[in-house]
């Protein structure tokens, strides 16, 4: 049987989104991938009856139109997608918006990192940690 994740990344920068993608390719767990460039783009695909049951949902902080907290607080006030694992992937590294993800119901925050090697392992720990659970899990 095969089995693949499914990912929807919500990433307003061209770049991050091909890296994020070459990433992606280099940690080779199967996947399916969903870009979205802005948060309202995000909520509607994520409410489309069209939607595959989302595993991952992958925010950056700054989006147009609707930012990664702003999303996921509504993820987590719908009951269809409220356990849905959600991911900020930033380049923040304020503490103050770190707990405002959580506060707002993130499992995992992280900064994006600075070279490539970084990012696929960055990747690999999005798509192996255990987003089966609801507890935030900290870096």
């Amino acid at each position: 049987m095969h089995v693949s994740l499914n990912v929807i990344l919500a990433e307003d920068d061209k770049d991050y989104q091909d890296i994020f993608n070459n990433a992606l390719e280099e940690v080779n767990i199967p996947t399916t991938l969903t870009v979205v460039s802005d948060g309202y783009e995000l909520m509607k695909t994520l409410r489309s009856p069209d939607a595959p049951n989302y595993n991952i949902v992958i925010l950056d902080i700054n989006m147009p139109k609707k930012n990664g907290i702003e999303c996921l607080k509504e993820i987590r006030k719908d009951q269809t997608l409220s356990n849905t694992y959600s991911v900020i992937l930033t380049s923040s590294q304020d503490p103050i918006i770190k707990e405002s993800a959580y506060q707002a119901g993130a499992n995992l925050f992280l900064t994006k990192p600075i070279n490539f090697h970084e990012y696929v392992e960055t990747v690999r720990t999005i798509l192996t940690s255990d987003w089966r659970m609801n507890l935030p899990i900290f870096f």
